[in-house]
């Protein structure tokens, strides 16, 4: 907990909340667009539906702190469809996590992790790695990291 020292110099103790950047149950609507790729919700899951193309991806900004450490949490729910997740600092760029994904990994599920941001905009990618799949995803949580 940090100690601030005030001008009697009495210490005292100051904690902070941890800042909540996305909280998407995607129960509603998405922020996310789709790049060769549509991005919407289905049966309250965030979709992202390749073109047919093959490389399709959602993708959404969100305001960060260079040098400020990041938890993200989310769900990847889509049975037998490889996927691949991205956070960086443009659309498509890995630059701090670059993970790979499908159902017969030991990642299925709830994914968790942290990155250490480097700019003010991040990015994250939601990727289909298979031309005309779809994939889904829930519960994406992005916050702060407190020590």
């Amino acid at each position: 907990m940090p100690k601030l020292m005030n001008i009697n110099n009495a210490t005292r103790s100051y904690s902070r909340t941890t800042t909540v950047v996305i909280d998407n149950d995607f129960s509603v609507a998405t922020s996310f667009t789709g790049v060769n790729a549509t991005a919407g919700i289905m049966s309250t899951r965030l979709a992202i539906s390749d073109d047919g193309s093959g490389g399709g991806y959602g993708t959404r900004s969100f305001i960060t702190h260079p040098q400020t450490t990041y938890n993200y949490s989310i769900a990847y729910v889509s049975p037998s469809t490889a996927g691949h997740l991205k956070i960086g600092t443009s659309a498509d760029d890995g630059t701090h996590v670059n993970m790979a994904v499908s159902s017969s990994d030991p990642g299925y599920g709830v994914i968790t992790g942290s990155f250490t941001a480097t700019t003010k905009i991040t990015h994250i990618t939601l990727k289909v790695t298979a031309p005309g799949r779809t994939q889904k995803w829930d519960n994406l949580l992005i916050e702060e990291a407190h020590n």
